[in-house]
């Protein structure tokens, strides 16, 4: 695969149904592009097509109309360029933190020497030194998820494709994963396109926000954001422009257009 930014156009998706005349339309002409080194979140209500479009970036999912493009090159399955994080962490249980970190390196032909200098260099970025030797068992739910931000950084892809990653945290725990994100991201220069329903993870994170109205999914507007860089934690409880944005994403939430189709 190129590189360049990403460019999603006029992007339609139907998911046939059991049922005759059962068909989803789950997506409907979606068009977006994507910088390069761009933080993009996607946030909207359950059924607005925003899993679905992360898939289709992925090469997970091909779109019923339209195309997604990188660059130049239409995306026609998965690829080396792009990784994805789950909200369950998808480790492999009888891995070790380094090995499960090591996994996609593997895959990538990298000598064994190289391995060790890619997982010692994302141990050391995600807070898992001394760890190295655990199972995923004998981890807390928010060191899991540094070894799954780890491991989705480590092959070196351009785009990080983040699924609700931190939904099942604690408060607490998903702050601080966020701040660290952010900073892996920062130092990255990588293009991070999540998914969350959560807007004050959106606004900590993002550049800009693209906000979609539900089936058929739709992007209702596109959000952004203008908060100085790099972000402090207190952003969250003391910045007025943060809180006028919270505001205004959650109206647009609650205000937007009801199912025209569907289920």
């Amino acid at each position: 695969m190129t590189a360049g930014p990403l460019s999603i156009d006029d992007v339609s998706k139907t998911y046939a149904g059991a049922r005759p005349n059962g068909a989803v339309r789950a997506l409907s002409r979606v068009s977006l592009d994507i910088g390069e080194g761009e933080f993009l979140s996607i946030i909207g209500p359950s059924g607005c097509g925003k899993t679905t479009l992360l898939n289709m970036i992925a090469g997970f999912v091909t779109p019923s109309t339209g195309v997604v493009r990188r660059g130049a090159v239409a995306i026609a399955g998965p690829g080396p360029d792009r990784t994805m994080m789950f909200q369950d962490y998808a480790l492999f249980p009888w891995l070790t933190v380094a090995d499960n970190i090591a996994f996609g390196l593997r895959a990538k032909g990298l000598s064994r020497r190289e391995r060790e200098t890619a997982v010692a260099r994302f141990v050391d970025l995600a807070r898992l030194k001394g760890f190295e030797d655990r199972l995923p068992h004998e981890l807390s739910g928010g060191m899991r998820q540094r070894v799954s931000v780890a491991r989705a950084l480590a092959p070196d892809p351009d785009i990080v494709l983040m699924d609700e990653p931190f939904a099942a945290l604690d408060s607490l725990t998903r702050d601080a994963l966020q701040e660290e994100l952010l900073a892996i991201w920062e130092r990255s220069g990588k293009t991070f396109v999540l998914v969350t329903h959560n807007i004050e993870e959106a606004l900590f994170l993002s550049d800009r926000v693209v906000v979609m109205a539900p089936r058929p999914g739709r992007i209702q507007t596109i959000v952004e954001i203008p908060l100085p860089r790099p972000r402090s934690p207190d952003l969250r409880t003391r910045d007025p422009v943060f809180m006028a944005l919270k505001q205004r994403l959650f109206d647009l939430l609650h205000d937007a257009p009801q199912p025209s189709e569907g289920r």
